[in-house]
């Protein structure tokens, strides 16, 4: 899994992470438990769980094509 393209994931320095789409200028601001789930994600492809499935559905994560 990895980010959408023209999505960034910006930290926040209170430990939560806004995500940003650069083409329709959607933001999604996370909280901590949401950064660290997204993290997980991103760092091991597993799409368990709400927002992971969230996240691929509505188009902020896709599938890799590296494999």
């Amino acid at each position: 899994m990895k980010l959408a393209p023209r999505v960034c994931l910006t930290p926040l320095p209170y430990g939560g992470a806004v995500l940003v789409n650069g083409v329709s200028l959607a933001i999604a601001e996370c909280d901590e438990p949401q950064r660290l789930a997204i993290n997980e994600l991103l760092a091991n492809g597993t799409s368990e769980g709400q927002l992971a499935q969230f996240l691929i559905a509505t188009g902020w994560v896709v599938r890799s094509d590296a494999g």
